[in-house]
């Protein structure tokens, strides 16, 4: 790459594959604060589709001759 801007103009024409997901979570820990209450967090957790991961494996036609769809017995 002659730069860095030819280098990420590189990486953002990659597949993305499926998209991701953020859900704002509030924990409540196990240990108390200065007012004698548990602490509180808020959190992000992100998450993928896992059918859609699924989907877009075995769409995928470079993993088509080596993905099996039944048990096999490997010594």
């Amino acid at each position: 790459f002659k730069n860095v801007c030819s280098f990420l103009k590189c990486v953002d024409s990659l597949y993305a594959g499926s998209g991701w997901t953020c859900q704002i979570i509030d924990i409540e820990g196990d240990v108390e604060g200065e007012d004698r209450a548990l602490k509180q967090e808020t959190l992000e957790l992100w998450q993928r589709d896992l059918v859609e991961c699924v989907e877009e494996l075995i769409r995928n036609p470079a993993l088509r001759d080596v993905m099996a769809y039944v048990p096999e017995h490997v010594y």
